[in-house]
């Protein structure tokens, strides 16, 4: 820590949109850590506390403050005289890691909660907004590890957070290995990297993505007068009125395979990935679900219901699928990594009606009366989003640059859609980020998942485990 605060230097990084439209949400994942061999050196507390400030030499913005102008611009403040450490926890349990092996790391399975945040950004206990929450828990016998890292999107996104977990076990990994020194790495930081790699031509936003970035909103400006503190403690009380029943499902690569043949079948698209497969199949799952509900709804319920969705059709149902717009912008890609925010939500909008036909209920892709699943209606879905990755160009990404960053403030009307929209599903695949490949110098994790309760109708595309294959 010491050679951290010897180095770290004042600075002011000016945010943009991008690092607002989702700053809404935290990036939480829990990792679980076996000491296979029962070895006394198993990731040691002063290692891997030393190997955490020397990694966040590379990464200062982490200790900087949110800070939010008058004119709703926004920045993140390092001063070396008076720094926003990370919160950085460290724990004990009575609980053998093989206990928590047998009940296949439920996090209800340890006696204190490895989360030490919510779904969204929220002050800590000296009542500032940290950039880095971590919080380490040692099993008993020194059987096991579980570490939780947090960072909010208001500073990066995914891939961000994964270039600092995969240089955090890097840098440890070094100095188990006995390193005398540990090379540094560069990553850029300065959001005018991004300016400067969106192309002068500029596409208008399609009728779909203007109804999420230009429309304006009552609840938008209220989220926006907020202070990011304290729009965080409303959306955090929010859903703790509304908690999410959290759910986790395997498929394996055979049977993603075996319905991408069923959808080639009834589809003429010429190109059909698993991220279209497993994209389009949750969101009929959830929007099938949502259709049945609003069925059973007595007039009441169903009246408040519509008055929630303002902004929707009555047989609407929108996916908003996250993107990364890095593959897009070739500039972006050949400079130094950027870790700001790079994502967005791109909607898609179905029928309800037509999503409650392809019969998801059952075991083998069909019902509960044993009826088929209809790949006609999966096709459809599949269409839907194979047509918006395909229309994501990089003069569209900078149509919807122009759009999130000429009002400071769209980020919160965007939110008031997502908020005040029932029938939805969030839906990101975080399978890119290489999770699994975080080893301090111990092995890599067996289990990482993020926390059990996130947001309602949010649904993450995640790698299996390294003892199986297929998503989760």
């Amino acid at each position: 820590m010491e050679s951290f605060l010897k180095t770290v230097k004042s600075e002011t990084y000016a945010l943009n949109g991008w690092d607002f439209i989702s700053g809404f949400a935290n990036i939480p994942f829990t990792y679980y850590y076996k000491n296979t061999d029962a070895s006394p050196d198993f990731m040691p507390a002063d290692r891997l506390r030393a190997a955490f400030f020397r990694t966040l030499q590379e990464f200062p913005i982490l200790a900087g403050r949110l800070v939010v102008n008058s004119q709703s611009r926004a920045f993140v403040v390092v001063d070396r005289d008076n720094l926003n450490l990370p919160e950085y926890i460290e724990s004990e349990s009575p609980i053998h890691y093989s206990f928590a092996e047998r009940a296949q790391f439920n996090p209800g399975a340890l006696p204190i909660s490895a989360c030490i945040v919510g779904p969204s950004p929220t002050a800590s206990a000296d009542g500032q907004l940290k950039l880095l929450n971590v919080h380490i828990i040692r099993l008993r016998d020194n059987s096991g590890l579980v570490l939780f890292a947090n960072m909010p999107h208001y500073v990066c996104d995914g891939f961000g957070y994964s270039a600092f977990m995969r240089r955090w076990a890097e840098v440890c990994a070094l100095m188990h290995n006995g390193a005398e020194s540990v090379p540094f790495c560069n990553y850029a930081f300065d959001r005018a990297i991004l300016d400067r790699a969106m192309p002068e031509q500029m596409q208008p936003l399609d009728n779909a993505c203007r109804r999420v970035y230009s429309t304006r909103r009552v609840l938008g400006r209220f989220l926006s007068w907020l202070s990011p503190e304290a729009r965080g403690r409303l959306l955090v009380e929010g859903c703790k009125r509304m908690p999410a029943s959290a759910h986790i499902f395997h498929i394996s690569k055979q049977r993603v395979a075996e319905l991408r043949c069923r959808i080639a079948d009834e589809s003429p698209l010429r190109r059909i990935s698993d991220n279209d497969v497993l994209t389009a199949m949750i969101s009929q799952a959830v929007g099938a679900a949502a259709c049945a509900a609003s069925e059973n709804m007595g007039f009441v319920e169903s009246a408040l219901r519509l008055a929630r969705r303002p902004f929707l059709a009555r047989d609407e149902f929108m996916s908003l699928v996250i993107v990364d717009i890095r593959p897009r912008l070739k500039q972006l890609e050949q400079l130094t990594p950027y870790v700001g925010g790079c994502i967005t939500g791109i909607p898609v909008f179905s029928s309800l009606r037509r999503m409650s036909q392809a019969g998801f209920a059952g075991d083998k892709y069909g019902d509960k009366d044993g009826n088929k699943l209809d790949a006609s209606v999966l096709a459809d879905a599949c269409a839907g989003v194979r047509q918006m990755v395909d229309g994501l160009t990089d003069t569209f990404v900078s149509g919807i640059d122009y759009a999130i960053n000429r009002d400071p403030t769209c980020y919160a009307h965007s939110l008031a859609l997502a908020l005040t929209t029932p029938e939805k599903v969030i839906i990101t695949n975080q399978t890119r980020f290489s999770l699994y490949d975080c080893d301090f110098g111990c092995g890599a994790p067996q289990w990482v998942c993020p926390p059990p309760t996130f947001l309602t109708n949010f649904a993450s595309i995640l790698p299996a485990s390294p003892n199986s294959d297929g998503y989760k």
